[in-house]
């Protein structure tokens, strides 16, 4: 049972919503008459639109209404005032009904227009009608003629307005015909330029003034004159009447005069900006406003001098150019972006050698202290020299690096022989990573360096040039290790753009022969564009070096397998792979750089955490940054 019920529900919707649309859409009528009394036309105008009417006695005549279109119910009471016209009567719509009067009679009476959503054209009603410029009165005479005769036109010379009472449409004739004339001749705009006063206290002075002092007449409207200040130009923007433009040109001249006081001084306390820095800046700008000459420019010189104590400018200067002044400096006196530049150096290097050398010597004893034959090769671990040396003077010597066989037979007063065969393999791998990170203010140079700072011998002497001894040794001290030096520029659009010059410098191993200390140095010397948290590449080393040194007896060294007997061979390969990268980030706001901070300290606490206990590490929390300042908050526990 409950299926069926809903669904003769939703047969009824279905049968119901055609009917309730069509009863919506909006109805339509044709009306024709022909020789029709004209109470019957009001009689089907009433039953159409649903208005009760009361018609005069004196309403009475034929009418013809021909209409082949549709018209709705608010087009059908609007041709009905149409025909009503034409027969020389009119409606008048009251609170519940509706007059039928005759024409003459319709301006004593008065119209309610709230029944109607839109007040029809046709419809005859009373309207005040505001002039802004011109004379009201004066416009009576031209606009009565189009005004119906019985209708009425008059001007109210207090207020300045008009008061109309005709039929909407030709109501809204007449406004345009006023809104034309409505135009004053002499309403213009001018332009005065001041060389003393300032205009800020000119305005002042002039909205103190009435309309009355300033020649301006109340009925001038909505389109009143003004006075405007111009204060980058020092000048004064007139809009009235002439009469008003030269009351107000006249006053200007006579209050435009020269101070009694020569000159205004201002102490103008900057925020940002650098006070010796503006200050150059101002006088050289001020300079040239001064002097430019022609009969626009502001009179007078302005005096600035800084006040680096108090970061402050002192601003001597006639009004004419201390509002100049005030207004550069407000421009330039900004808070000045910073930029956190972090830059991630990457070294991986890797390097492989192989020495492999044997060496010989056989000699007769018998009356001899020299060997007669044999091989030195100082390429892989120890000479043949240094072994001989050794054991002529019987001492001890250490073995080389690596592997060192040696063997051989001594005979006093007959031949000896030795041999010694010597090999190192040798595998060396860094993986370097350094991160340095500044902070640095908007076009300004930043650097930064960790290192050491090495001596270097740049001079030595044992003994002066008379012959007595004065010893002496000069040196030079020189920052070695990682060197960042950036200059960055922040654009409007927020690309920054980076002057960088990185430098990496270390120490090498001892060399052979070497005089001095040598040094490896990488350097980058680079301008480049970054958008505001960019990563990019600044450059790259990739390298890889291989060495082969080979020392042999000739002929002897080349015979295969047995030569290797008469050569010592060194084998090395190095590579090495060196890549920069850097990121600018743009700190605008007081809060930025505090971030930055923060994440700086985070990165700290990980670091400590990795040289706790892991007991430790569970129970330890991280402190507030502000404990920075009130010990070492990273130390761990005592145990």
């Amino acid at each position: 049972m409950t299926g069926m019920k809903r669904l003769l529900c939703i047969l009824l919707l279905v049968l119901v919503l055609p009917l309730q649309v069509v009863a919506e859409e909006e109805q339509t009528w044709t009306v024709n008459l022909k020789e029709a009394d004209i109470r019957a036309l009001v009689n089907q105008v009433a039953d159409i639109t649903g208005y009760s009417f009361v018609v005069d006695p004196r309403v009475q005549g034929k009418v013809t209404v021909i209409s082949d279109t549709a018209m709705t119910s608010e087009a059908v009471y609007d041709m009905f005032l149409t025909v009503l016209q034409v027969h020389g009567f009119t409606a008048v719509p009251g609170e519940d009904a509706i007059k039928v009067v005759q024409q003459s009679d319709a301006k004593q009476s008065a119209e309610v227009l709230t029944r109607f959503t839109e007040v029809p054209s046709q419809q005859l009603m009373t309207e005040v009608i505001q002039i802004e410029n011109v004379n009201a009165l004066e416009l009576v005479p031209i606009l009565r003629p189009m005004v119906a005769s019985y209708g009425h036109l008059a001007g109210v010379a207090a207020a300045n307005a008009l008061l109309i009472s005709d039929h909407r449409s030709n109501i809204q004739r007449i406004k345009r015909l006023i809104r034309d004339l409505d135009r004053p001749s002499d309403y213009e705009m001018e332009v005065v330029q001041l060389k003393e006063a300032w205009v800020g206290d000119v305005v002042q002075l002039l909205e103190e003034l009435g309309p009355g002092e300033l020649g301006r007449s109340p009925g001038e409207g909505n389109r009143t004159a003004s006075v405007v200040a111009d204060e980058r130009s020092n000048r004064l923007i007139l809009r009235g009447t002439t009469a008003f433009r030269e009351t107000v040109r006249n006053l200007i001249t006579k209050l435009d005069q020269p101070s009694t006081t020569r000159g205004t001084t201002r102490v103008i306390r900057l925020n940002h900006a650098d006070a010796a820095a503006m200050s150059n800046l101002l006088n050289g700008i001020m300079g040239e406003i001064a002097g430019e000459g022609n009969g626009s420019s502001r009179q007078g010189e302005a005096a600035i001098f800084a006040d680096e104590g108090l970061n402050a400018l002192v601003v001597r200067a006639e009004p004419a150019l201390m509002n100049e002044v005030e207004f550069i400096i407000q421009q330039l006196d900004v808070r000045r972006a910073q930029v956190l530049i972090e830059a991630a150096i990457v070294e991986i290097s890797d390097s492989v050698g192989n020495d492999l050398g044997v060496q010989f010597a056989a000699g007769d004893e018998s009356g001899r202290s020299t060997p007669i034959a044999g091989t030195s090769f100082d390429n892989v671990g120890l000479g043949l020299g240094e072994v001989l040396g050794a054991i002529a003077s019987d001492t001890l010597i250490g073995p080389s690096s690596g592997v060192t066989l040696g063997a051989g037979q001594q005979r006093s007063g007959g031949f000896s022989w030795g041999v010694l065969i010597q090999a190192l393999s040798s595998s060396t791998a860094a993986n370097l990573l350094s991160t340095p990170s500044i902070i640095t203010l908007d076009n300004e140079e930043s650097e930064i360096i960790v290192g050491q700072n090495v001596p270097f011998r740049t001079g030595q002497s044992t003994q002066s040039g008379d012959g007595f001894a004065n010893p002496f040794t000069t040196i030079e001290r020189k920052d070695i290790g990682l060197t960042l030096k950036v200059t960055p520029s922040i654009s409007d659009d927020g690309v920054v753009r980076l002057i960088v010059e990185q430098t990496t410098e270390d120490i090498t191993a001892s060399v052979a022969n070497a005089a001095d200390l040598i040094t490896n140095k990488r350097e980058i010397k680079t301008s480049v564009l970054a958008d505001d948290g960019e990563t990019i590449v600044l450059g790259g080393l990739i390298n890889e070096d291989y060495r082969t040194t080979v020392s042999k007896v000739p002929f002897l060294g080349d015979i295969p397998y047995l030569g290797r007997l008469f050569r010592s061979e060194s084998q090395e390969r190095t590579k090495r792979n060196l890549i920069v990268f850097l990121r600018p980030t743009i700190l605008r706001q007081k809060g930025d750089a505090n971030a930055v901070a923060e994440r700086q300290f985070g990165r700290l606490w990980d670091v400590n955490l990795g040289m706790t206990s892991p007991e430790d590490r569970e129970r330890l929390e991280a402190p507030e940054m502000d404990r920075l300042f009130e010990g070492n908050p990273l130390l761990p526990p005592m145990r």
